[in-house]
């Protein structure tokens, strides 16, 4: 997990233990259950973004890009990224890149979406598609590729 994401759950986790202070003020129940529940939904937030899922470094990956071969930059907590994580879990066709555990494919990310880390970032041969469906990725691999021959 990012520090700047880690910082941030320390902030909001800071916050409900002041609101769960304030509320105990005057009812300690309602303190307590207050603060144990806003802590309950940080941990689960950070257990959400925090997890791995699946890597392939990046140099490995890049060498698989292909036209009938889809490289999927992605980051944990995206639900974008779960979703297609989800809807093509089995498909061989595909590389998934963590942009959170590799430096390179972060940088590249970033270079494909002006600074920005938009994710899933989907590249096949060389098209870029920026968060699309799973029905569009599928698509794309069933899209007959000219030869150059005709």
């Amino acid at each position: 997990m990012p520090r700047s994401q880690l910082a941030s759950l320390l902030v909001v986790a800071a916050v409900i233990l002041a609101m769960a202070v304030v509320m105990g003020i005057d009812d300690l129940g309602s303190g307590i259950t207050a603060g144990v529940l806003g802590l309950l939904v940080v941990g689960a937030l950070a257990l959400w973004t925090g997890r791995r899922g699946r890597h392939t470094p990046w140099p490995r990956a890049a060498a698989q890009r292909a036209p009938e071969h889809a490289v999927v930059l992605w980051k944990p907590g995206c639900l974008y990224c779960e979703t297609l994580l989800v809807q093509l879990r089995g498909d061989p066709r595909i590389t998934w890149v963590n942009v959170w555990r590799d430096s390179e494919a972060n940088a590249q990310v970033r270079a494909l979406n002006g600074g920005d880390e938009l994710t899933p970032t989907v590249l096949i041969g060389t098209e870029v598609l920026r968060n699309p469906s799973a029905g569009a990725l599928r698509e794309q691999h069933a899209a007959p590729r000219s030869s150059g021959d005709a």
